[in-house]
Formats: structure tokens, C-alpha cells, sequence
């Protein structure tokens, strides 16, 4: 006597076309990361340098606590990477005395090739900028001793390039102090090494 065949439904579960595009986009998220992390250690950038190597005050008017001046400051930036250039996009430097800003302006987009030294002329002229009535005090004082400690920051928009491949903006922080400016000027200026981030 035959025995009945029992059937199974063996019918396999479909996946979702939502689900498949997630696993794709999951990998593809994964891959893409994996590739930038093998691109970045094959890199192995190094932290750009910055320095002030030569720094003067002219036309220096101090009246009613209202300054006006030119500053004038050669910044060397140096570029230790041999795999990668960097493109600054912006940049803005300031100029402070005793944490109160006295000048102010921005340097022109440009490209730094791969182990490069760019040395960067910052100019401005201001006038009648007002001081705190301490702050002038203090700038007399210290312009009678002969030197003016100032701090420069600088903050940049950057970016590394690598073959054809061109990193996301990074922001760049500098901080140069003190930056020691002699009067009168043909005194030797004392360079100054900056603390960079990014």
C-alpha cells in the first residue's frame, strides 16, 4: 500500500525592492568610505606649517585712543606633503592687541603645490580703529619700550588634492603669539612659529 506524498511548500521568501536598495546603498556607503580611508593612510598627510617671518608697523598714530596704522606681516606657509597639494579657497587674517581686533582683511584664494614654501604679504591700513581706553594705555606704554606684542589669527577654507581626486573643505585655525614688532622697525624681527588645526 502507497504511503500519500506529503508536499511542501517550499516557496522562498522575496525580498523587498526597499530592502534591496537599502543593502546597496549600505554597501556602496561602505565602500566608498573604505576607499577614502585607504586614500587617506596611502596619504599620510602631514600638518601644514606657518610661521611669521618678518613683521613692521608704519605711519603709527595713536591719538584719544583711536589708532590708525599700517600693518604689514610675511607669512610662510609650508606644504611638508610630496602626495598632496592644498587649495585655500579663503582666508581671513586678524591682527589683535591684547585680545581686542586692529586689523582685519583677507588673502586671495591660491594653490599650494606639493612640498612648497608660499610666503603670503599681509597690508592693511587702518584708520581711527578705537581702543578700550586700557588697551590704548597699554599700546602707549609698550610702543615707548620699543616692541608691541600682538597675536595674528588666521582661519582658512581648505582643501587636499591627490591625483584628480580633491578632498572635502577642511577649516584651517592658526594662531601666531606673541608676535613681537619692533619700533623703530630696523630692529631685527624675531620670527614667530604659529599653532595650526584643522
Amino acid at each position: 500500500m502507497a504511503l500519500p506524498r506529503t508536499t511542501q511548500n517550499t516557496t522562498a521568501k522575496k525580498t523587498s525592492p526597499i530592502t534591496l536598495c537599502a543593502i546597496i546603498c549600505l554597501a556602496l556607503i561602505v565602500l566608498v568610505g573604505l576607499a577614502i580611508l585607504i586614500t587617506w593612510l596611502a596619504i599620510k598627510p602631514k600638518k601644514i606649517q606657518y610661521s611669521v617671518d618678518e613683521g613692521w608697523i608704519r605711519d603709527y598714530n595713536l591719538n584719544n585712543s583711536h589708532l590708525t596704522s599700517t600693518f604689514n606681516f610675511v607669512i610662510r606657509t609650508y606644504n611638508p606633503n610630496n602626495k598632496a597639494s592644498i587649495y585655500y579657497d579663503k582666508m581671513d587674517v586678524k591682527v589683535y592687541y591684547r585680545g581686542q581686533t586692529v586689523s582685519s582683511d583677507g588673502i586671495l584664494p591660491f594653490h599650494q603645490p606639493k612640498k612648497n614654501v608660499t610666503r603670503l604679504m599681509y597690508q592693511n591700513t587702518i584708520k581711527d580703529v578705537m581702543l578700550s581706553s586700557d588697551s590704548a594705555q597699554h599700546l602707549k606704554l609698550e610702543r615707548t619700550g620699543g616692541q608691541v606684542d600682538l597675536d595674528i589669527k588666521i582661519k582658512a577654507k581648505i582643501r587636499f588634492k591627490v591625483g584628480l581626486l580633491k578632498t572635502r573643505h577642511y577649516k584651517l585655525k592658526v594662531l601666531c603669539s606673541p608676535v613681537v614688532v619692533n619700533f623703530p622697525n630696523d630692529k631685527r624681527f624675531q620670527k614667530t612659529d604659529c599653532d595650526v588645526d584643522y
